[in-house]
């Protein structure tokens, strides 16, 4: 089989590394790729991630069998819905689903209409609005940019002062172009975080080994969110009971919820979750796998990689 990754990072010589294991792998490229990938993928580094065109007219031209989409931005764009178009098998949600990350109003709000547990929050697409709801704010809270923002469009500002320069950064600087049209102001929640990972073709879901990032920069975690500095799996607060009452009160709704609203997810759906003093709650959905969660998550699969992916698209998965 040829098969064809999207993405040039870490997260995708992980997936790569996991797909080589397959003996039904024969070529396997890399769009773009990068300098260690070349060591077990063909890398087209003059094809970018982000081009979703150029992907699909090289599947075509390559005879691709099976396509893995890794990265937020090309499934955002619908990479996934043209590789469909083509013919091509492929792994990852649509551009309709994908929208769980790529809006964080969007999925706030789908928690909050099917009862599934998350910070309380509101939403702003008017900076004076936010600024005026921000005095009556309790701090720390957090502001989130509701478009894709590399994984740093999260910030938790500790007083009035660095909130409101967190709004006027997002929605007045453009700090992160359009994503920043709109905000989600929330409460600050407390607790260990845990990353999990699941497997879902929309109905059936096979979680991952759960696994624990490090975000926030600086000794003590007094830093800015990042985009993930290192990974441990699994996560040592994650236990059967935890992951018994997720399974119940968050990934199972959530598909019903995706299903329900006409965009059911196939892929992998990541939960970033909070395990709160009042049980686990909902940070944030990415629509891929996580980076740097992957690295750590994806050498512990015991199962063949490609033959879960190729269950995902064939909604075989139960």
């Amino acid at each position: 089989m040829n098969l064809l990754v999207v993405g040039g990072g870490g997260r995708e010589h992980a997936i790569i590394k996991k797909l080589k294991e397959n003996p039904q792998a024969e070529t396997i490229y890399a769009l773009p790729g990068n300098g260690g990938i070349s060591a077990d993928a063909v890398c087209v580094p003059e094809i970018g991630a982000k081009d979703v065109e150029q992907i699909v007219r090289f599947a075509k031209s390559h005879a691709i069998d099976f396509a893995v989409v890794a990265p937020d931005d090309p499934l955002a764009l619908g990479c996934v819905d043209r590789l469909h178009e083509a013919g091509i098998p492929c792994f990852g949600p649509e551009a309709k689903a994908a929208r769980i990350e790529a809006s964080k109003v969007f999925s706030k709000n789908l928690m909050k209409k099917y009862g599934i547990p998350t910070a309380r929050y509101e939403v702003f697409d008017d900076p004076a609005k936010a600024l005026a709801y921000l005095k009556t704010a309790s701090f720390p809270i957090v502001v989130k940019a509701d478009g894709l923002a590399l994984g740093k469009g999260v910030l938790i500002p500790q007083n009035l002062q660095e909130a409101e320069a967190a709004v006027k950064s997002i929605m007045e600087d453009k700090a992160f172009g359009d994503s920043g049209n709109e905000i989600v102001i929330e409460e600050f929640l407390t607790g260990p975080e845990v990353s999990v990972l699941a497997f879902t073709d929309g109905t059936a879901i096979a979680p991952m080994v759960s696994s624990m990032d490090h975000k926030r920069a600086g000794d003590g975690d007094t830093g800015l969110n990042t985009g993930g500095m290192g990974t441990v799996a699994p996560n040592p607060c994650y236990t059967p009971e935890a992951a018994a009452e997720c399974m119940e009160k968050i990934f199972l709704p959530t598909l019903a919820a995706m299903r329900a609203e006409g965009c059911p997810f196939k892929g992998c759906l990541y939960f970033g979750l909070m395990m709160t003093p009042d049980g686990p709650k909902v940070i944030e959905y990415n629509c891929r796998f996580g980076d740097p969660e992957t690295q750590v998550v994806l050498p512990l699969l015991k199962t063949d990689l490609l033959t879960v992916m190729q269950a995902v698209e064939n909604e075989t998965l139960g």
